[in-house]
């Protein structure tokens, strides 16, 4: 799948709902995908392509990669993929919302652990907290969120402007 073939997904529930499962070249993409609450799984380096794909058709992820032989691979084998045509993370997840349609908004209800992928838990709401009721880590808006903000922000200009 590459960007603007027309096949993204069209509602917000279809969005969220999408799984995903990134190569061992995207694993700098990993935190950005849970936190805007997309499940999302890391296939490290060493596993075999094979054993990737058997995956995500088992767990219907979509597949991510920077690798054009695992994209070329999955593609021949009926597996959604998406051939990411870059490290940076801004314009890869630019070029996704092009391609597979997702937000990059940040939605408080659905974020996930960056760590372990569990849903969060809202344990305070001034000032927001989140839990993770699988690793027990705690979550907040603090001096980071700018930077988190930032990079979003510049996503969703590229995006307008293309």
């Amino acid at each position: 799948m590459q960007a603007g073939d027309g096949e993204t997904l069209s509602s917000k529930k279809e969005r969220r709902g999408l799984k995903i499962i990134l190569d061992a070249m995207l694993g700098h993409l990993l935190s950005w995908f849970r936190i805007l609450g997309y499940d999302t799984t890391y296939w490290p380096s060493g596993e075999n392509d094979d054993s990737l794909i058997k995956e995500a058709s088992s767990s219907n992820r979509v597949i991510i990669t920077r690798d054009n032989l695992l994209f070329q691979k999955a593609s021949r084998q009926g597996m959604r993929c998406v051939y990411l045509p870059t490290y940076d993370t801004v314009e890869a997840l630019a070029y996704l919302v092009k391609a597979l349609g997702i937000e990059v908004r940040f939605d408080e209800d659905e974020t996930r652990c960056p760590e372990c992928n569990e849903k969060l838990t809202k344990i305070s709401v001034n000032p927001k907290r989140w839990r993770c009721g699988g690793c027990g880590k705690e979550y907040w808006i603090g001096g980071h969120w700018r930077n988190i903000s930032r990079i979003l922000e510049e996503v969703r200009r590229r995006v307008e402007q293309a």
